[in-house]
């Protein structure tokens, strides 16, 4: 594993604190940690100003989505930082565990031309819209691409330098974005999955995602995608 500079990248809407616990752990651990608030309200001011102390924080006016967010601070991290680094993408709810986030991002380092995601293994006591959705998307997955993944929906995913093009020009600003990441990850790169726990805070009811109109959003993607691959 060469000496790469660690990179965690969180994006983050009306957080909690425990998105202050996430920064301070991630850089107690050494790493570099950027924030992107996807334009919370003024009364979050404090939980970003208290992130601040641990990590750099970039300001959006507007919150224009997930995809939008991970799109900023990639971009900012290209033109900020020299190679060779690791990014690995981390919720800002407290979802993922530090040391998930170490294990997936030591992963990539040792494959640093690959795509490493943290799986989760959902099972009957996980929130039932959470596995509905996440085996519809691993259904489509294969369907589209013929390679098979047990978690579509993992929002810890970490990629070298030499990959972050590819992130930064996916398409869409919200959820969507982070399955046509996927996607035209698989096209270039091989992805990789490692397990890691799966975690709930409060039966995940401080999402933002939309359950019907994310999801057919997300849905459509793979079916654009079939379209475009038959057209090449």
């Amino acid at each position: 594993m060469d000496n790469r500079k660690k990179l965690a990248l969180i994006p983050a809407y009306m957080p909690d604190e425990a998105l202050i616990e996430i920064t301070k752990e991630l850089h107690n651990r050494d790493f570099t940690v950027i924030v992107i608030d996807d334009g919370s309200q003024s009364e979050y001011d404090k939980v970003f100003n208290k992130a601040e102390e641990f990590a750099k924080v970039i300001r959006c006016k507007k919150n224009k989505g997930k995809g939008n967010a991970l799109k900023k601070g990639l971009r900012f991290i290209k033109a900020s930082y020299a190679f060779p680094y690791t990014v690995v993408t981390v919720d800002a709810d407290g979802q993922h565990r530090i040391k998930d986030v170490i294990n997936v991002f030591n992963y990539a380092a040792k494959y640093p031309g690959d795509v490493v995601i943290g799986c989760r293994n959902l099972e009957k006591d996980d929130p039932i819209k959470s596995r509905i959705g996440n085996s519809i998307t691993n259904f489509l997955y294969k369907v589209t691409t013929g390679a098979r993944l047990n978690d579509t929906q993992t929002g810890l995913r970490a990629f070298s330098d030499s990959s972050i093009d590819i992130a930064i020009n996916a398409k869409g600003s919200r959820y969507e974005y982070e399955i046509n990441m996927l996607l035209d990850f698989t096209k270039a790169i091989k992805v990789r999955e490692i397990p890691i726990e799966t975690v709930y805070i409060d039966n995940n009811r401080s999402t933002h995602f939309r359950p019907f109109k994310d999801s057919a959003i997300i849905y459509s993607q793979f079916f654009t995608n079939k379209l475009n691959k038959k057209k090449e």
